[in-house]
């Protein structure tokens, strides 16, 4: 089998993983996430206390994050997906991305079909967000469907949002198809943004099992050329 090369010269990306602010960061809010990070029981027991004296919808985000950061997915899964019920939530934008939270706490609980419902009421929503798709390549990964996960990249990629994850996932989808050459470009692209990503070093070791050869020079532009 004849041995395809492909260059990667990895050096720093202008492609962003999406920084994604869900409620409006209320200086109560930043106390209650940045209290979770330093210790999450003393943060938890903190959020708790604030939805028990009426916190609104931030306050049940800030217990949802406990609740997830805690080993509790399937808690924070339905509180997430309560708050996106709420009126205090904020606008349709806002809410899908609530779900679209909920979804993927939804896949760490291992729960891929309350996964797929979620995103799916997050994609009616606000159809046209590119970040949701991101999320929903994530859940169709899960479900193996992996059309449905070229689709959501292709789409997300259009509207300009992009990471390195979803790029991997997608590769995997044209690995599974057979299309090595296709597969391999996602993988550059994906090291490109996150030139140690596990996942995306994995799906290269594959591929370098099919004859495609994927090298990767991890220095500026001007080194490459030399």
């Amino acid at each position: 089998m004849s041995i395809i090369s492909i260059i990667a010269a990895i050096t720093a990306s202008t492609a962003a993983e999406p920084s994604v602010v869900i409620l409006p960061e209320t200086s109560h809010y930043q106390e209650c996430i940045a209290l979770i990070k330093v210790d999450i029981e003393d943060g938890r027991r903190a959020a708790q206390q604030w939805v028990s004296e009426g916190g609104g919808a931030d306050a049940r985000h800030c217990l949802a994050l406990a609740d997830l950061e805690g080993g509790f997915p399937r808690l924070a899964a339905a509180r997430l997906e309560e708050i996106a019920q709420r009126k205090d939530a904020g606008d349709d934008f806002v809410r899908a991305r609530v779900l679209a939270q909920a979804a993927e706490a939804w896949l760490k609980a291992e729960e891929t079909s309350h996964a797929e419902r979620t995103i799916q009421e997050a994609l009616v929503l606000v159809p046209d967000a590119g970040e949701l798709q991101l999320t929903a390549a994530k859940v169709y990964a899960a479900l193996e469907r992996w059309q449905n996960v070229i689709n959501a990249v292709d789409a997300a990629e259009q509207a300009g949002i992009v990471s390195a994850e979803t790029f991997v996932l997608r590769g995997r989808a044209y690995y599974s198809f057979g299309n090595y050459e296709t597969a391999a470009q996602d993988v550059v692209s994906a090291l490109s943004i996150a030139p140690t990503n596990i996942e995306a070093l994995l799906l290269r070791g594959d591929l370098q099992q099919t004859g495609i050869v994927i090298d990767v020079y991890y220095g500026g532009p001007d080194e490459t050329n030399q």
